[in-house]
């Protein structure tokens, strides 16, 4: 069998499948991509039993057949000389010979018989949640940031996902702090529920996500949460741990408030983690007389900055962890921004700017090592 294929649009379409590849498995046949042949597409599988993804691309031909590409091929389309592939099929043995420009490729692929295709939806898996692209992308890189990466603490290696009537919130944490975003439409009318899909698999599909005006299509159905972009089929299989109510760490009032500008704010917390040492490499906060000073002082030496601030409340000093307020001040695109602090012991807050529906708490260090 021989087809003909765009180069570019191939390695693509093996480069966002490769994204659900295992590192390493006991499982040979999962470590390989499944490409199927029609007379109208060519489609591309992979899956590491815990996240799947497909994807096509147009082809017109008049033969079909399938069979287990071995990973290898990626690589070779990323180097691959020519702008047109041309591809030989030896069904008895599974051989591919690939040419283009002057090269010649020889690889072996295998059997796809026993290759899993549990991720699949049933013909009638319900009404789909439809978000934005970009939105969606913006909604997920809001919060998995936040996701633990212990393998010892299973729920929270997780983000919630919760729809209620006409609002679908996604929740963070791993447990010094936490982050929740919602997004809402009036034309939802959701059934409650709540599920806890893989933090892992939401930073594969924020690979894929692009800014377009498109909409993704999120279906849950059984164990698996599913999301059908313009042309790419990404799922998950969903985490099985309780998540814990997190609604009691958010305290209600502020003790201070402050207002200030982004960008210097992070240049200075920058700064000041190029000397932050320990575990938690803590950065002193002072907020008085509307003024923030960021300080750090270890062996290897010492800095403090000042910045001017808005302030609403008491005077206040803390320590933080330098690596968790960086990360959210590199998610906030917003020139001005705020933040919450409640008391010595208390959390602090990061809201963004008109959106009331978004919080991003930190515990602070309660001793600096």
């Amino acid at each position: 069998m021989h087809i003909s294929v765009n180069a570019a649009s191939f390695k693509n379409c093996l480069e966002t499948v490769e994204k659900a590849l295992p590192a390493r498995s006991t499982m040979p046949v999962i470590g390989s991509i499944l490409f199927e042949i029609s007379d109208s597409s060519l489609t591309f599988s992979a899956t590491n039993l815990e996240l799947f993804i497909k994807t096509k691309m147009p082809y017109e031909g008049k033969e079909s057949g399938k069979l287990l590409l071995p990973p290898k091929i990626v690589d070779i389309m990323r180097y691959f000389p020519g702008e047109e592939a041309n591809i030989n099929i030896n069904w008895d043995n599974y051989r591919l010979d690939i040419s283009g420009g002057n090269a010649e490729f020889h690889l072996y692929g295998s059997d796809p018989g026993d290759y899993p295709l549990s991720f699949e939806l049933s013909p009638d898996p319900g009404q789909p949640i439809k978000i934005r692209e970009s939105e969606f992308k913006e909604l997920i890189r809001s919060v998995v940031f936040a996701a633990s990466n212990e393998e010892t603490r299973p729920a929270f290696n997780g983000v919630l996902f919760t729809v209620k009537e006409n609002a679908l919130t996604l929740t963070a944490s791993d447990t010094y702090r936490l982050a929740i975003n919602e997004i809402t439409d009036q034309s939802w009318s959701l059934d409650t529920r709540s599920s806890l899909v893989p933090a892992r698999s939401l930073r594969e599909i924020l690979r894929v996500l692009g800014d377009q005006d498109s909409y993704v299509s999120i279906y849950n159905e059984g164990n698996i949460m599913a999301f059908q972009l313009e042309n790419v089929y990404f799922a998950s299989r969903l985490l099985e741990e309780k998540y814990p109510d997190v609604s009691g760490v958010i305290p209600k009032d502020y003790k201070t408030r402050i207002t200030l500008e982004r960008k210097p704010f992070e240049e200075a917390i920058s700064r000041a983690s190029l000397l932050a040492e320990g575990k938690n490499q803590a950065v002193n906060l002072i907020i008085k007389n509307s003024q923030l000073e960021v300080k750090v002082s270890g062996q290897e030496g010492s800095m403090e900055e000042v910045l001017a601030v808005g302030q609403d409340g008491e005077d206040i000093e803390l320590f933080a962890n330098t690596r968790f307020v960086l990360e959210i001040l590199k998610i906030i695109d917003d020139q001005k921004m705020g933040v919450d602090f409640h008391g010595e012991g208390g959390p602090l807050i990061f809201r963004k700017p008109g959106n009331q529906s978004y919080l991003y708490l930190v515990l602070p260090i309660k001793k600096v090592n």
